[in-house]
């Protein structure tokens, strides 16, 4: 009887989990819609960059990267491309003299850097 007590007890745990877990998620996505600039864009793998930017006549990642690291000063380390909606960004990595790694986004369609917030550009030097 006490064994079954604590299966009951216990399947009452795991259920409340679930449901407060299924609560929690249909919140999330409610802000989400409230708030579509919020949502963190989609990046794709380097398969579905090639078909967008043949599909939406897009820069193409190389010259995205060169473009941003020559307008920044700094050596290029990755580009991917990366959608919200029907607007195309490539987030760009680049690494500054100082050490310090630099993000930047770039439309996709114009080149034209996006400005973030000073506090996000840059973040702590990399380390050796």
């Amino acid at each position: 009887m006490a064994a079954l007590a604590f299966v009951s007890r216990a399947a009452v745990v795991t259920l409340s989990a679930i449901l407060g877990l299924a609560m929690t998620a249909a919140a999330q996505a409610a802000e989400a819609d409230l708030h579509p600039a919020a949502q963190k864009p989609l990046c794709l793998n380097a398969a579905e960059t090639r078909e967008e930017v043949k599909a939406h006549r897009l820069i193409e990642p190389f010259a995205a990267l060169k473009s941003a690291a020559s307008q920044r000063k700094a050596e290029a380390l990755s580009a991917r491309l990366c959608h919200n909606g029907d607007d195309f960004i490539y987030e760009i990595t680049l690494l500054h003299r100082d050490g310090r790694l630099v993000h930047v986004e770039m439309e996709a369609d114009s080149g034209k850097l996006i400005s973030r917030p000073p506090h996000e550009v840059h973040d702590a030097p990399v380390k050796n």
